[in-house]
């Protein structure tokens, strides 16, 4: 059986800002809150695989905005799980920071988004930046005075590159240099709206030869290069030519038809206990690709409060889909994006049904899981 190496639970789809790329501006699904006898239910059911995997606090909420957020990590680590989890960060004061450090939570993913002030307000509001850093600023003293410089929680940043925050990446850096972070994690924006898919940095990149390694096309393997001036002209020609590109022999395609959660062994729970293969098939949603609307329905793989995760991950049904997954036989959806099977995700024109993971923009390397 496929080794279960990392479950992404949502605790909560609730949140406290309303950001303009969330998916919650564009679903009609109920928000709800897992309770804590389930959570701790999932906790039990894990202790029965052959090893404990990875418990990321993630989804389409604020984990910390769950009143029970503190226990549920205390109960995960007491079952000897590494605990991950991803915040918005405003919630973060010291008293919830100093419990994260006493817990010994090994890895926080803050997402920022914007590191002047205004661009931070004008995409996490009503959230203060200044504030954050405060809070990522004490957590960072708090964590050195208990652990050393090398304490948990390893703190990473999260950023979701667009339009309007692009000239913000340069000042990644400096930020988490300031805050203690040992990651920087970079991803494009998800579109659930036509107003952020006018946001997106990839228009061209969805069908550039650069990144698409064929027979049809040579590679061309570049080297360690000063990126500025000249350099940066002649790159940006090459990257628009007939030539896939690889770096020092690792070809940008290699994430191309690339799951990680199958590939890697990962699953998510949803906060009412529904099992899916990945993040972007835990709900129904909306994204825009290319100009075309493509409504994303949900797979559920069986219910936690029904059946034991471990028996829902070795059916015959999950782990099938996960062997299709890595074959990733589909239609190259989002390169196409112009058939009349595109507006939903239960069939493509290679005759793959429900679901359809073609036009997948995680598994085309166009968005990063934290």
């Amino acid at each position: 059986m496929d080794p279960l190496t990392k479950l992404y639970v949502e605790a909560t789809t609730t949140c406290n800002l309303d950001c303009p790329m969330c998916v919650r501006q564009a679903w009609r699904e109920r928000l709800g809150l897992m309770p804590l006898s389930l959570f701790a239910e999932l906790v039990e059911q894990l202790k029965a695989l052959p090893a404990m995997p990875i418990v990321h606090f993630s989804g389409y909420g604020e984990p910390t905005h769950h009143p029970d957020f503190l226990e549920m990590v205390r109960v995960a680590k007491a079952a000897g799980a590494v605990v991950e989890a991803t915040t918005n960060g405003t919630l973060l004061d010291r008293p919830m920071a100093q419990a994260l450090v006493d817990l010994q939570l090994d890895r926080l993913v803050v997402s920022v988004d914007g590191v002047s002030p205004a661009v931070y307000g004008d995409l996490r509001p009503p959230a203060d930046l200044d504030q954050v850093v405060e809070n990522l600023r004490w957590l960072q003293r708090y964590r050195v005075r208990r652990s050393g410089r090398h304490g948990k929680p390893r703190l990473a940043l999260a950023f979701v590159a667009m339009r309007r925050n692009l000239a913000d990446l340069a000042r990644l850096p400096t930020l988490a240099s300031q805050v203690g972070a040992w990651e920087v994690l970079v991803s494009n924006v998800v579109p659930h709206t036509p107003e952020m898919e006018a946001e997106v940095l990839y228009e061209g990149a969805l069908r550039a030869c650069a990144f698409r390694a064929s027979r049809w096309v040579p590679d061309m393997s570049l080297p360690k290069m000063d990126l500025a001036g000249p350099v940066m002209d002649a790159l940006e020609q090459v990257f628009a030519s007939r030539v896939s590109i690889s770096l020092l022999d690792a070809s940008l395609s290699a994430r191309n038809d690339y799951c990680r959660f199958a590939q890697q062994g990962y699953a998510a729970v949803r906060w009412d206990g529904e099992v899916s293969p990945c993040l972007s098939l835990l709900h129904d949603h909306p994204e825009y690709v290319r100009g075309r609307r493509k409504q994303v329905t949900h797979l559920s793989m069986g219910n936690i409060q029904r059946e034991p995760l471990p028996a829902i991950w070795a059916s015959e049904a999950f782990s099938a889909f996960r062997a299709r997954l890595r074959q990733f036989p589909f239609s190259p959806c989002t390169t196409c994006g112009g058939c009349e099977r595109f507006p939903r995700n239960f069939e493509d024109c290679s005759g793959n049904t429900f679901p359809a993971c073609g036009g997948c923009l995680w598994a085309q390397g166009f968005v990063q899981c934290a």
